[in-house]
């Protein structure tokens, strides 16, 4: 587990953890907590907790892996809840294959739901997956280590099996309508309304490397969003113009 200033959900992730997995221990890089996080996490039982705030998201799941001794590693973030079924649900799965993901419904100001089932890429947020392959990949990068691991599986044929069982609430901490950690915006309709300059060309070198997406669909959905922003527009307001100036 990952955490900075986690403090808002990490008990009940945690309880969650507790009674759902079959635990050797819980590893929980921490990269810098001013909260209650490391307090919090030490009243847990098989925790093991290791203040690393110079590794980046990436470098620090490659730590966790290096230090964990069974041949199976869990990944659930740490504002991430498992409901009641989630490991026995997994479980079903994994001697078929070398990671199992589940899909999940994040929590902001409204719900969505997210299909892993329909994403060409693998995510971390509740996933348990095989240790070895994870340690002889490079993550050092700021997010995206999720896309690169399961981009690395896919390359070496190992099975990654993304489960559509939405066993796992997931709460980003936010400031408003923008989650804290990236600064995306969202709203309900569409959900995703702003992304900062930064993040979208990391998100860009990361989804050219690790072919999370495809020439055709960048572009796709470059000229669908601009028809869509220009739809959405003229509903909003073509009535108003069209009495402004007395057509109507």
């Amino acid at each position: 587990m990952r955490t900075k200033n986690s403090e808002q959900s990490l008990q009940e992730c945690l309880q969650a953890i507790h009674r759902e997995i079959p635990l050797n221990r819980i590893i929980i890089v921490d990269g810098g907590s001013t909260d209650r996080t490391l307090e919090i996490a030490s009243a847990f039982s098989n925790v093991a907790i290791y203040v690393k705030p110079e590794l980046n998201l990436g470098q620090a799941t490659q730590f966790g892996f290096s230090i964990a001794t069974t041949e199976w590693v869990a990944i659930i973030d740490s504002d991430l809840i498992l409901r009641i079924g989630w490991f026995r649900d997994m479980e079903k799965n994994m001697k078929q294959v070398d990671a199992v993901e589940g899909c999940e419904t994040i929590h902001y100001k409204f719900d969505v739901q997210v299909a892993c089932t329909k994403l060409r890429y693998g995510r971390f947020s509740n996933i348990i997956l095989k240790k070895a392959p994870v340690l002889g990949v490079n993550l050092d990068m700021p997010f995206g280590e999720d896309a690169a691991v399961s981009y690395i599986f896919k390359k070496h044929g190992l099975k990654w099996r993304k489960v559509n069982n939405y066993l796992a609430d997931h709460y980003p901490k936010t400031n408003a309508n923008s989650i804290r950690r990236t600064e995306i915006v969202f709203k309900p309709d569409p959900y995703v309304i702003y992304i900062p300059k930064k993040i979208q060309i990391e998100q860009g070198h990361i989804a050219r490397e690790y072919h999370t997406t495809t020439k055709n669909e960048v572009l796709r959905n470059l000229v669908y969003s601009t028809i869509y922003e220009a739809y959405r527009s003229f509903r909003k307001n073509i009535w108003f113009c069209l009495a402004y100036f007395r057509l109507i």
